[in-house]
């Protein structure tokens, strides 16, 4: 009986499956950075607009208000680039996680190929056994002809 011819090739597709599937959870491991970057950033941008209020309704000076403003522009800015960063780390993590699930099912059909070939492997191994001991049956009832059904 022969063995499953394809068992190298699956081994391999199971060993990329799993260097893919660590890929795909450090993609999203920068994701979930990136987005937790940039509720940082949110929670900055809130303390300081509460805090400007404050210094608004005090009065304050061209200069400082020039300044506040370049600082606001500066936070936007920021803003802008975490979610850029957001958007373009669930982009990778995406095309990751496509190229792990198309692998997984390549790794999948080969495990379907190798149980029915186990299964045909089986069958084929039964009726051997099978065709034995209906061979040795038989040459027990023509070595003792008493032991004959009539």
């Amino acid at each position: 009986m022969k063995p499953f011819a394809l068992v190298r090739v699956l081994q391999l597709a199971e060993r990329r499956a799993e260097g893919l599937s660590r890929a795909a959870k450090l993609a999203h491991g920068v994701w979930l950075h990136a987005r937790g970057r940039q509720v940082q950033l949110a929670a900055l941008r809130d303390a300081h607009v509460s805090g400007l209020a404050g210094q608004l309704r005090g009065g304050v000076t061209a200069a400082q208000l020039h300044e506040m403003n370049r600082l606001q522009h500066a936070q936007i800015a920021e803003m802008r680039a975490a979610q850029a960063a957001i958007d373009d780390a669930y982009r990778a993590w995406q095309a990751r996680l496509a190229e792990w699930l198309q692998v997984e099912q390549r790794v999948k059909a080969l495990r379907l190929l190798q149980q029915r070939h186990l299964a045909q492997l089986a069958i084929q191994h039964k009726r051997i056994e099978q065709r034995q001991h209906d061979e040795l049956v038989g040459l027990a009832h023509l070595r003792d002809p008493a032991r004959r059904v009539r």
